[in-house]
């Protein structure tokens, strides 16, 4: 956290979540080794006979899938790795930028006038069950719902109290209404 003349400016950094990142790369890393190992299997047997193209084809349908999450599972941990969150909080406004390996992929605003709340969620993806800490993020919502993350890997209650009030005090009140 940083103090400017406007209000506050809070940074989260790329790599802070390692150990989910970690569990997601390992699960990917495993689902494509098992879809490229039962890939292989099946292209061997189905130059055999027309039996075995007809048992390659329908194990593709169950193996292709495994590859595809597995990709996707791996692509998730390198942006959890990459992405950093940086938020300019002043009385007038709420500003968000999120970059990904120092390219900014996502600008988002919420004017003071326009915001209802700023409401805690668990961040499902974040929990752990080698803590038993919560893992929170905040997000504000204006008037047309649009959710808007202001802060993330925040660990525990405490800490998420203390970052939303604090987010509170700069914005001017506790609670907007519509």
């Amino acid at each position: 956290m940083q103090r400017t003349a406007e209000g506050i400016e809070l940074y989260f950094p790329a790599g802070r979540m390692p150990h989910v990142a970690l569990s997601l790369a390992a699960f990917g890393a495993i689902a494509c080794a098992l879809a490229l190992v039962g890939g292989a299997v099946m292209l061997e047997s189905a130059f055999g006979s027309t039996a075995g193209v007809l048992a390659a084809v329908m194990m593709v349908a169950f193996v292709a899938p495994l590859g595809v999450f597995g990709v996707i599972f791996l692509a998730l941990a390198v942006y959890m790795v990459g992405n950093t969150l940086r938020v300019r909080i002043e009385a007038g406004e709420i500003a968000t930028r999120r970059s990904l390996f120092g390219l900014v992929v996502s600008k988002k605003r919420v004017p003071r006038e326009a915001l209802t709340e700023v409401e805690p969620q668990i961040a499902s993806r974040h929990q752990s069950v080698f803590s038993s800490q919560p893992i929170y993020q905040l997000v504000a919502r204006d008037a047309s719902q649009q959710r808007v993350v202001v802060a993330e890997s925040l660990q525990g209650e405490a800490l998420m109290h203390e970052m939303k009030a604090l987010i509170e005090s700069v914005i001017g009140r506790s609670k907007q209404h519509s």
